[in-house]
């Protein structure tokens, strides 16, 4: 069956984005969504479905501004629709406080993991403190959680922000002094050190080559070579996702043989919505799947998702009348673009409308400031949430107003609308 679904490509849709489920009562019927390069609606009709939309990216104002806008950590393509999708469908979710909020190397995001672990290198702030041995006691006050070997990721994280808020920034991984201390056993021999040290000079690149081509360009464009000279490290902007230390998403269900009775409800990696399946971002409460996790829980879900169908093999109703509801919703950008675009010159302001670029902004604002970015230093309270809440309400308002000059844009308007549902969860 799977051999004749992916035969050929006229069961392969691409480059549609997906607006909204369908529902028949309390069961999923499928899904609509336009194609961004044609003037095409689609109504997907299921008898379950698999969400694997991604986590969210832009909720939070990036560290990268300016000519750097648009360079995030996490893809910037997850715009927050998984968890739009299983909102929206009426789906329990969970977790949805937990932002993940990475430490890499400063402005092109470079992963630390290989420096951490394969070169052992330290970090330490500006002064040579290495923090996570000065600031030891301090995990004393997060027991059990801080006791643990290794120390937790966030634990680690908020150790190095106590110190930036003393003004002991910027941190910095010891680079120069990792590799020299691996160097160091070479050192009675001149040959073999020299050689040693340009296989870590290697290394240190193709680290960089392999996964973030942006930090070896940072690295350049700076004239930093990792063997003479450290480099900055700093905690990114929040993300949201239900993989890779993320934990907001949809509720699932356990598997059958592990899961107590109260965390199964007959498939696994069912959401409380029958026949609406997650995996990777878009089931929560699962932190430490990462990539490779990712794909076989969406392996899991996809078979649990058979036998659902299997179990119930009816094709839910779709109501006609609620789909030319959600096109002429989708499509309204477009509109509102076309009978509004001759009050003013520039097309980027007008009193009638606003363009998801600027809308985008405003949303990051609010974030960054109220709930816990990093002009905040990551923290916030009650009121300032109270506040965002507010400000979110009027975003919802004035996303009414959101246009689009073409798909494209139409695409980033609801891509935005998506992130909305996602901050405001």
């Amino acid at each position: 069956a799977a051999k004749n679904a992916l035969d050929g490509m006229d069961n392969i849709y691409e480059r549609v984005f997906i607006i909204e489920p369908l529902l028949d009562g309390d069961r999923i019927a499928g899904a609509v969504g336009f194609s961004v390069r044609e003037n095409k609606f689609y109504v997907f009709k299921a008898k379950a479905v698999l969400v694997c939309m991604g986590g969210a990216v832009g909720v939070f104002k990036p560290r990268s501004t300016g000519e750097g806008l648009g360079r995030y950590w996490y893809p910037p393509f997850s715009t927050g629709s998984s968890a739009y999708f299983t909102i929206r469908a009426g789906a329990e979710m969970t977790c949805q406080e937990v932002r993940f909020i990475p430490v890499r190397f400063k402005d092109a995001y470079g992963p630390v993991g290989a420096w951490f672990l394969l070169f052992k290198s330290r970090a330490t702030n500006a002064i040579g403190g290495e923090y996570m041995v000065e600031r030891r006691d301090e995990l004393q006050n997060w027991a059990p959680y801080g006791l643990v070997k290794p120390i937790p990721a966030n634990l680690r994280n908020y150790l190095g922000m106590l110190d930036e808020s003393e003004g002991k920034g910027p941190l910095f991984m010891r680079t120069e002094e990792a590799i020299a201390n691996l160097a160091a056993a070479y050192k009675d021999d001149p040959k073999a050190f020299k050689k040693k040290m340009k296989e870590l000079e290697s290394e240190a690149w193709e680290d960089f080559l392999d996964m973030t081509i942006a930090q070896a360009l940072l690295w350049a464009a700076t004239n930093t070579a990792p063997e003479e000279k450290s480099s900055d490290i700093a905690a990114a902007e929040p993300y949201f996702m239900g993989s890779h230390s993320g934990a907001s998403g949809a509720w699932v269900s356990g598997p059958e043989d592990i899961a107590p009775p109260e965390y199964f409800w007959g498939y696994a990696n069912m959401t409380r919505v029958k026949g609406l399946f997650a995996a990777g971002d878009a089931s929560g409460a699962s932190s430490h799947k990462f990539s490779s996790g990712s794909h076989a829980e969406g392996r899991i879900a996809a078979k649990a998702a058979i036998k659902f169908i299997v179990d119930n093999n009816t094709q839910p109703n779709v109501d006609p009348a609620k789909v030319e509801e959600l096109k002429a919703a989708t499509y309204k950008p477009l509109e509102v673009y076309e009978a509004n675009k001759d009050f003013t010159t520039d097309p980027e302001v007008n009193p009638a409308y606003i363009k998801p670029k600027m809308f985008m902004f405003r949303l990051q604002k609010l974030m960054d400031e109220y709930v816990g970015g990093v002009t905040a230093n990551f923290s916030t309270n009650k009121a300032k949430l109270d506040r965002a809440m507010e400000l979110l309400g009027f975003m919802k308002e004035d996303s009414e107003k959101l246009a689009a000059q073409d798909l494209h844009e139409l695409m980033r308007c609801w891509e935005n609308i998506h992130r909305v549902w996602q901050a405001e969860s």
